[in-house]
This record gives structure tokens, sequence and C-alpha cells, in this order.
């Protein structure tokens, strides 16, 4: 498996996101934005700014832009050869997909071209190939495209849960104009236990703690990847809050680099196990008022995973007491997560995982 610091990433997109010229897979009707929130997302870019897990290979467009609250840049095709033009995103996390994952995105498609996607099978070294029907042209428009059944282009079968994606390429076969924003990589359904929170409208940042054995991040201080907790079935990592210098607390702390906007609605959404705690604190650094914005949580389930949603825009509350709007536009540069123990004589324990940080639809 090959693995590539981001200064090397960036020295090789100049060769990335150029798939050769080959027949075109068989065409799928687009499918229309979802309506929830996914059961899982892997995997996100929102083209706003170069980031340490996500890069691409693509014209930045900062004019013809989806028209919303705090979104700047899209991400525009570069012309490979006459009739050709293509542009392409690398997961430099190399994110564990799912089985019947879909990518949503939106597009503005100029001219008659056909519309390939492509997603890059780490494990296989191998694209999974898709063309698109039934698009908008000469306009903003969102779509999503279904993998779940598009074998692999060496015949192999479709994607399978835990293999690694690295990249996502969009290729438009004819002459045209094509703009990308907002990919979502996500796992296929709505969550089974009837949460009704909306696809998002934006994924900001975003944390699966599935690095891939020899990639070894800064963040040993910050938090712990934990393969081995009895409640990961698949072996898969989570996020595991550490000791800090304050007696009877624990801190997961998720660094945002480089410090991005965040929307109208920010929200915080993630998977989360508890064994002996009495409160959790999530927060947010807004670098723009220069304090965090926290939430406090108590009465959450113990020795069990579930879903937490914290609405950051109209829940959080500053440290220093003195609220200010959190308003689309401000900029943030950290995730916290506290935790205090039920029984401070007694062990007490915080995971995480699937940690999205979005603009919400309201």
């Amino acid at each position: 498996m090959r693995i590539f610091t981001v200064a090397a990433l960036l020295v090789l997109l100049a060769g990335c996101g150029k798939p050769k010229q080959q027949n075109l897979p068989s065409p799928q009707v687009a499918e229309a934005r979802p309506e929830l929130f996914p059961e899982r997302i892997w995997a996100a870019c929102d083209f706003e700014l170069l980031r340490n897990d996500v890069v691409w290979s693509a014209r930045h467009e900062g004019e013809n832009v989806p028209p919303y609250p705090a979104n700047n840049f899209a991400a525009a095709a570069r012309e490979l050869a006459p009739g050709v033009s293509s542009l392409s995103v690398i997961f430099t996390r190399y994110p564990r997909a799912e089985a019947g994952s879909k990518v949503y995105f939106r597009y503005y498609l100029g001219g008659e071209g056909q519309l390939e996607l492509r997603l890059f099978n780490q494990d296989r070294q191998a694209w999974h190939r898709l063309t698109l029907t039934g698009l908008a042209r000469g306009e903003w428009a969102e779509a999503a495209a279904d993998f779940g059944e598009v074998g692999d282009e060496r015949g192999g079968g479709p994607l399978e849960s835990g293999e690694r994606v690295s990249e996502a390429a969009f290729v438009l076969h004819g002459d045209g104009e094509l703009l990308i924003d907002d990919i979502i990589c996500f796992a296929g359904g709505s969550r089974a236990d009837g949460a009704r929170e909306k696809f998002p409208r934006r994924v900001i940042a975003l944390w699966g703690f599935d690095p891939v054995e020899s990639y070894h991040p800064w963040t040993h201080a910050d938090f712990r990847v934990n393969h081995k907790h009895e409640s990961l079935s698949r072996g898969w990592g989570a996020g595991e809050a550490l000791d800090r210098e304050q007696r009877g607390v624990k801190r997961i702390r998720l660094i945002i680099d480089p410090p991005q906007q965040v929307g109208e609605h920010s929200r915080l959404r993630y998977n989360c196990w508890l064994e002996n705690v009495r409160r959790v604190q999530p927060m947010i650094f807004d670098l723009t008022d220069m304090d965090n914005r926290h939430v406090g949580l108590e009465h959450q389930p113990q020795g069990e995973w579930f879903t937490e949603t914290v609405d950051f825009t109209a829940d959080g509350i500053r440290n220093d007491g003195n609220q200010t709007p959190f308003e689309a536009g401000s900029r943030v540069d950290d995730i916290f997560y506290l935790a205090w123990p039920a029984d401070e004589a007694a062990e007490f324990t915080l995971l995480v995982d699937d940690v999205v940080l979005y603009d919400a639809y309201e």
C-alpha cells in the first residue's frame, strides 16, 4: 500500500485525476438529493480550503458557486485532451468505505458531454466507474450516484465494507463545462433509529479514526485511536479520550487544519460510547470571537453506542458567558470533548466515532 505525505501528494497531483480514456461504463440515472442524514459519512470535500485529509486536482472557482451562506468556492474541471476534462479529489487518510455506498455532489454542467464518476479502490488498486444520465444543464443542481452494484474495472465485485478509497474522480466526456461542489460519500440508507435529521447542506470536517497501520498522525496528546475496545465489532478504530492534568477530566481534541468557516446552522453529529461518565461537554473554538462555544450533556446512555447531534448555532454557550451569534462565516479551528466521571473513584471511558461537523439544512 502506498502512503503519501500531503507535500508529496501536492507534487503528484499533476498526474492525479487523469484517468486514461476508456469505453464508458453502462449509464445510470442520477438520483435526487437524499432526504435524511445517512447511516455513515465516510468521506467529504467542500473545496473551500486544501486540508490535511483532502486535496484536489482542479481549478479553484470563486465566481460561479452554489448560492448559500459561507460557500465561497467550487472546483472546475481541467481539460486533459480535446473533448475530455476532469477533476479529482484525494482522500489522504484512505477512509473505509461501506457496501452500498453512494456519492452526493452539487454540479454545474454546461454543454452536452457525458459525466463519469470514479472511485479508486486502494485495496484492489482499481477504479469503480459509472456514467450518470438525467442531469440538469446550465444551472447548479444536486445529484447522487449509487455505487452499490458497481464492480471494479478488473471484473471484481462492488465495494465492500472496510475497503479503503483514496480518490474520487469526475470525468466529462465531450465538450462542455463541469463544476463540482460539496462531495459527500456515504453509506446508502438513512438511520434505522428513526432519527429525522436532514441530509447535510455541507460537510465542513470529518473524523473516522481509521488511519492505515503505517500512518501515525501527531495526535498522541489529543486522543487515542482504540481498535480493541470490546464494543468495536468490526475492529475499526474509534477516538478515545485521554487523561488531562486536571484530575478527574478526560479530553479529546480534534484539530481543524486549516481553520474553516462554518455555515448558518452548525451542528456536530457523532457516535458515542460512555462508561461511568456523568457529563460530556462538546466544544468548538470560535476564532472569530476567540472563545469556545460549549454544550453540556448529561444523563446519557452508558455501555452502548448511541448517536448524538449537537447544535452549536442554537445551543452553544461561550465559555466566558458573553453570548454572541455564531454566524455563517465564523472561523473555527478545534473541536473538544470533555468528560467527567459519575464515580470519581472508578475508571471512566469516552469513545467517539464518525464525527461530522456540518452545515445543516433547515
